[in-house]
């Protein structure tokens, strides 16, 4: 696979589904967040999946997510409810960096 097989607009990202182990759907990607200076993606904000979603997004940190081909989705290890229970906020939570939210999300993903 080349370099360009592997290219992405962002625009692209925004609707593509993430998927649990089992192939089930967590969620869909609503924002991507890019390290300005070492320009790469660090966190995707996933809307859950259902009627009732609270307007809360789960940021999920790119490392732990792999592109399925096959079902053109995004596929992690996590679990239904370990997704339900990792941080989740609103767009102005989102938006503020003094917010901390990637702190938190990265304390919730080492363990």
């Amino acid at each position: 696979m080349s370099l360009d097989d592997r290219l992405v607009k962002s625009g692209d990202l925004i609707g593509v589904a993430v998927t649990d182990p089992k192939g089930h759907k967590l969620g869909v990607i609503r924002e991507v967040f890019v390290d300005r200076d070492a320009g790469i993606g660090r966190y995707v904000a996933v809307e859950p999946a259902g009627l009732f979603t609270g307007g809360k997004y789960h940021p999920l940190p790119w490392r732990i997510l792999t592109f399925d081909d096959k079902a053109e989705a995004y596929a992690t290890d996590l679990s239904k409810d370990r997704f339900k229970d990792s941080p989740a906020y609103d767009r102005d939570q989102l938006a503020k960096t003094s917010y901390g939210w990637a702190e938190q999300v990265e304390r919730y993903f080492e363990g």
